[in-house]
């Protein structure tokens, strides 16, 4: 892995496309916390993703695909034709009153995928050595 630092005190690292595998693996062990506190503040019309995904095509027909590892608050609504409509309400949470939301352990990670290259960024040192040190030990020896 490549690492390379920016002013902003975020690090970011060239990797292999497997990190995408071991990252899925993380946020899957999480899924469940989620799936529980969305059954609690799905009354309030709420939803907290894990993950946000956008995909963006470039005028050569390539994809690159951004994965954004955080607390993402969705509302959920339904248009005049009956359809779920997901209106981002923010990273903080909409409603105080809510219970505490569940800990993502890889808030504050960007993964930028290009075909097979694959550029992840860290939001501060921290939280770099942290997914390290937890990928590390995942890792057959």
């Amino acid at each position: 892995m490549e690492s390379t630092r920016s002013r902003k005190k975020r690090v970011s690292i060239k990797a292999p496309l497997s990190i995408l595998t071991r990252f899925n693996l993380i946020v899957g062990e999480i899924l469940p916390a989620f799936y529980e506190y969305n059954n609690l503040v799905k009354q309030k019309g709420l939803y907290l993703k894990p993950v946000h995904v956008v995909v963006r095509r470039n005028p050569y027909g390539g994809v690159t695909k951004y994965f954004y590892y955080g607390r993402y608050w969705y509302r959920i609504e339904r248009d005049s034709l009956g359809r779920l409509k997901w209106v981002y309400v923010g990273r903080v949470k909409p409603i105080p009153e809510l219970p505490d939301p569940p800990a993502n352990p890889l808030e504050g990670v960007v993964v930028k995928q290009y075909n097979d290259v694959v550029e992840v960024i860290f939001a501060s040192e921290e939280v770099f050595k942290m997914i390290y040190e937890k990928l590390s030990k995942e890792l057959p020896r």
